[in-house]
């Protein structure tokens, strides 16, 4: 009922284009980019991921849609947009993965029973979860793998609460997510992993999500994600 009268009090409308109806129309939805080849070997330069097969990067954090997007997601707690990133997501992966890099398809994500394949998502801790009220990263994992039925995942867990890393520089993100990061799973031998989270800024926090991985016996882990910040 609460939630009824909001609605009717402030309705929902595309932050974009302010037309009524959803936090973003299906008109401003289609002025989402990809990105391209070039794009992502320049973002990649920088990264250092040496846990990780490949970053896996689909949107740019500069186009302002995409950006607001992302900001109204995981500051405006708008849960309701993971559902709207995790389209883009999985239309970037149909069109710029698996059809135009059919042969890795074919190796690593076509036949997900076969190859052991794993979805799993950057984990928060308990304290960032009750403030958010949801783990952005894990309701991109949810859509992403329901979609293509690849199986999902949630027992890498966060041990620490940690400083958020958008406020520290490259030497602190490193040092910040040390050891924050456990498997509580089965054992992942001959596993592919696609780690999925929201932004990417140096890698810092996937590169150590991918050791613990690692550690448990992961063949492959893959990093997915929106945009690099």
């Amino acid at each position: 009922m609460r939630a009824l009268i909001l609605d009717l009090l402030f309705p929902i409308e595309c932050f974009n284009c302010r037309c009524e109806g959803d936090y973003l129309c299906e008109k401003c939805f289609w002025e989402l980019k990809f990105n391209d080849g070039e794009y992502l070997k320049r973002a990649r330069a920088n990264l250092k991921t040496p846990n990780l097969e490949k970053i896996i990067i689909a949107g740019d954090f500069e186009n302002s849609i995409l950006h607001n997007l992302i900001i109204k997601y995981k500051y405006n707690f708008i849960s309701a947009l993971g559902k709207t990133l995790a389209r883009f997501l999985i239309l970037f992966w149909q069109n710029q993965v698996l059809k135009q890099d059919p042969n890795q398809a074919k190796s690593y994500f076509a036949q997900p029973a076969r190859l052991n394949l794993l979805v799993i998502p950057i984990p928060l801790s308990k304290k960032r979860r009750q403030w958010r009220g949801f783990n952005q990263a894990e309701i991109l994992a949810r859509e992403f793998s329901a979609y293509f039925n690849y199986e999902l995942n949630l027992d890498l867990k966060r041990l620490k609460h940690k400083k958020p890393q958008a406020t520290l520089n490259e030497a602190e993100r490193l040092e910040n997510v040390k050891s924050i990061f456990a498997w509580q799973g089965k054992n992942l031998s001959n596993y592919t992993i696609i780690l999925i989270d929201d932004v990417i800024t140096t890698g810092a926090t996937l590169n150590e999500a991918a050791l613990v991985l690692k550690e448990a016996g992961a063949k492959k882990i893959y990093g997915l994600v929106i945009a690099k910040g």
